[in-house]
């Protein structure tokens, strides 16, 4: 069995990394948390190239999460398991490709739709043109568009389901780990979502009950808050000043407290450092959507706050 070390360096083409490094030589590394673990060993091939390597403890949640910071100080920044979505200088983004298969006999017995389309994540999506055509032989009509900010037809993003905007599909599949897109493309699209991980074999139907559930059981906390505070993340896809702005002028407007906090990290001991009731998180979705047990106060976001505003009825995502 090979090693997960040999594993991480199959998935990575260091050798397309080579050739765009040029001069540079001091090199930052930037690696999503599922990578951290292997830090060392990934460091260790640029090192062998006689590379300098500094790596950066910061999370990485996606391709909108660049660590400016470290980018100050290196030739290069590397950012590792995201494709492209800003352009930035002297920053490459490195691609984490998962190499699958899908069991075109499995989905053709248990997915009764036959018109889908195909939406993953960027560690799968690179492979999706050949599922398409696979998934066409089993007798499935694939519908398979590229959207807006990302490297590949079908790729979605936790803040971006553009690929779906408009589908005429009867069904989503839904190719990747985790439920977190799977349930966000259910409800960006209103149809019925299949999840399948080409790894475990397992293929289920999203229900989106839970999480709508949690969502609304956060804005009921919500609306008993007195005081709140909207967060501005300072990382440079994430930023939304203008939003915040917008929002603190709505609530002002109806006679409720905010304060704009701007940060660099969206944290429990952010949050337990100030007195605020409530806060309204205008960075990553995920942090109100998957992180929300971190947190003692409610952590909603902005759409979810003109609810409790009173200028909106019904529950939508967080979209970037």
């Amino acid at each position: 069995m090979a090693s997960e070390s040999s594993t991480i360096s199959e998935r990575i083409d260091f050798q397309f990394i080579f050739s765009k490094l040029g001069s540079a030589r001091l090199v930052g590394i930037q690696l999503p948390d599922g990578l951290k673990y292997y830090a060392g060993e990934i460091a260790d091939r640029f090192r062998e190239k006689g590379y300098e390597v500094i790596i950066s403890g910061k999370p990485s949640y996606g391709a909108c999460d660049i660590d400016i910071s470290l980018l100050e100080v290196v030739d290069v920044l590397l950012h590792f398991g995201h494709t492209e979505m800003l352009s930035i200088e002297r920053v490459i983004y490195v691609p984490y490709n998962i190499d699958y298969s899908v069991d075109a006999e499995l989905l053709r017995r248990e997915i009764k739709e036959k018109r889908i389309a195909i939406i993953g994540t960027a560690s799968y999506a690179w492979k999706f043109e050949s599922v398409a055509e696979r998934l066409r032989d089993a007798g499935f009509e694939v519908e398979l568009r590229k959207g807006k900010r990302v490297a590949y037809p079908g790729q979605v993003l936790g803040c971006n389901y553009s690929c779906l905007e408009g589908t005429r599909a009867e069904a989503i599949l839904f190719i990747g780990d985790g439920e977190f897109h799977a349930i966000g493309a259910s409800l960006y699209a209103g149809k019925r979502v299949y999840a399948y991980s080409p790894l475990s074999g397992e293929l289920r139907v999203v229900d989106t009950s839970d999480f709508v559930r949690r969502r609304y059981f956060q804005v009921s906390r919500a609306k008993m808050c007195d005081s709140f505070a909207i967060l501005v993340s300072t990382k440079p896809g994430q930023k939304r000043l203008g939003l915040a702005m917008r929002l603190k002028r709505l609530a002002e407007e109806r006679g409720v407290k905010a304060e704009i906090i701007l940060t660099d990290e969206i944290s429990p001991s952010l949050v337990e450092s100030f007195r605020f009731d409530c806060y309204v998180s205008t960075a990553c979705p995920r942090i109100a959507y998957d992180d929300y047990r971190r947190f003692s106060k409610p952590v909603i976001t902005p759409q979810e706050f003109e609810i409790v505003l009173g200028l909106s009825e019904e529950l939508t995502l967080d979209l970037l």
